[in-house]
């Protein structure tokens, strides 16, 4: 059986799923606070000069769709503290999702050096980037670099099958699609189950 595509609107989904994974906003509390966005905003009317409040409400904002405004308070954290890294990854996945890709690969491109510790989140947003734009030799270098950090992240696996697919190389696509659905988490079931109907696995 040959690799076949899949009907599903690819920068949305790898984008969503990045920014979903570099959010950290606190969801325990919410018992509490009634929202992540009141929590954050709550924090934010004790230290509005912190960086850390605005980011987690532009995560909170993003989780809701409101890109925006999301975009607006990781604006807002950088400006406060240049050096807090935390803001600069979810706000490159926001130029994704509005278009801006080459954006998004600049501010990916200046970050990952940057991080005190290998990533493999960031190097697996880099690679979304480049795919997108059709550098599909980028993206799999970033996605290898991912899976040298981390060798069971599933969304580098995916995004790895992905391409591979695109390339024709069935037996290494049909690979990372296989350890995909070994490690992907409860979310992604049905685009596991997408991929057990598409490719018989």
């Amino acid at each position: 059986m040959g690799i076949i595509a899949m009907p599903l609107k690819s920068e949305l989904f790898f984008f969503a799923a990045v920014g979903i994974i570099f959010s950290i906003v606190t969801f325990q509390k919410n018992v509490l606070w009634g929202s992540e966005k009141g929590l954050w905003l709550d924090i934010l009317q004790k230290s509005p000069s912190k960086a850390r409040p605005h980011t987690n409400l532009g995560m909170a904002y993003d989780l809701d769709g409101n890109i925006a405004k999301a975009e607006d308070e990781y604006n807002k954290a950088i400006q406060l503290e240049p050096d807090y890294l935390a803001a600069y990854a979810p706000l490159a996945v926001m130029y994704g999702k509005r278009g801006d890709v080459d954006r998004a690969i600049e501010m990916f491109l200046w970050l990952i050096p940057r991080l005190p510790n290998r990533d493999p989140k960031a190097h697996t947003g880099l690679g979304v980037a480049y795919m997108i734009k059709g550098l599909l030799k980028d993206a799999e270098r970033e996605f290898q670099e991912a899976l040298k950090i981390d060798p069971n992240y599933e969304i580098a696996h995916y995004n790895l099958a992905e391409i591979y697919g695109q390339m024709g190389l069935k037996d290494e696509a049909l690979k990372h699609y296989k350890i995909f659905i070994e490690n992907a988490p409860p979310a992604q079931k049905e685009l596991v189950i997408k991929i057990k109907t598409n490719y018989g696995l």
